[in-house]
């Protein structure tokens, strides 16, 4: 486990896809699987009619509980979610092994503290998938496998300490 640099930090505060409104990233990824991170992001496709191929929440949003709707809607639709632990600002090869996994086979995926970082490991190991995430106060940011500099962002979390697969 590894914190990111400020370097890291700087770089993803800029959205590493597209920021869109949900609707028209709804209609967008339209038949595309969907890694959905955030309790925000993940509820409101669910009230869109889809199931995102992978989902990932925490129960929190912008660190304080969602309301009772939003966590309602997420335990209906994932009463058994994978389950793990993660600290804000940390990022490890544990959770890239997690996304590995949820990639073959789909799911969903509560963090027991912060899911922050999660989008991270699917941008940087989606093909033809697309990530979608929250960006506070602008809209979603839909990220595909050409959406951003991958090298770039992995040459700063090795910086950070972290080793990551290849």
């Amino acid at each position: 486990m590894a914190q990111i640099s400020e370097e890291l930090r700087r770089r993803l505060k800029k959205p590493l896809g597209r920021v869109v409104p949900f609707q028209e990233m709804l209609e967008s990824t339209h038949g595309k699987k969907i890694i959905a991170v955030g309790d925000e992001v993940v509820c409101n496709f669910l009230e869109g009619g889809v199931v995102p191929f992978v989902s990932v929440f925490d129960l929190n949003t912008l660190r304080k509980p969602v309301g009772k709707k939003v966590e309602k809607r997420l335990m209906e639709a994932f009463p058994s979610p994978e389950k793990t632990k993660k600290e804000a600002g940390e990022i490890s090869g544990e959770m890239f092994g997690i996304a590995e996994r949820l990639l073959e086979k789909g799911g969903a995926l509560y963090v027991e503290g912060e899911e922050d970082l999660f989008a991270l490991p699917f941008a940087l190991l989606i093909k033809k998938e697309i990530v979608v995430y929250g960006q506070p106060g602008e809209g979603c940011v839909v990220v595909d496998s050409r959406s951003f500099d991958k090298e770039e962002i992995m040459g700063m979390l090795e910086k950070s300490g972290l080793v990551l697969p290849h």
